[in-house]
């Protein structure tokens, strides 16, 4: 993104707002996008020149995409378990009237 494009998004957004950064979680979630703040805006200089860096209130760090692999097949996972319960639940809930068991 340029500096011009970001000009032209920022003529539409109310000064009160507050400038935030997305967060991709390597596992899905519920609710509202998970983000982080922006603390500082800069011009970059020697080696970032011509860059506008945002610093943001929280370290972020790339994904370790070992990690992100872990976690969604952990969240599969889970979802299986929660899907088996279910079943032994309604299992149980069909012998116990079967055999009149309260």
């Amino acid at each position: 993104m340029k500096v011009s494009e970001l000009k032209r998004i920022l003529e539409h957004v109310r000064d009160e707002n507050e400038i935030m950064i997305a967060i991709k979680l390597p596992y899905s979630t519920v609710g509202a996008i998970p983000m982080v703040a922006v603390k500082t805006a800069q011009n970059g200089f020697d080696w970032e020149n011509g860059k506008f860096i945002l610093r943001a209130e929280e370290e972020l760090s790339p994904a370790n995409r070992d990690f992100a692999q872990q976690m969604r097949d952990m969240q599969e996972q889970l979802g299986w378990a929660e899907y088996e319960k279910r079943n032994l639940r309604a299992e149980i809930k069909k012998l116990n009237k079967k055999y009149g068991v309260e």
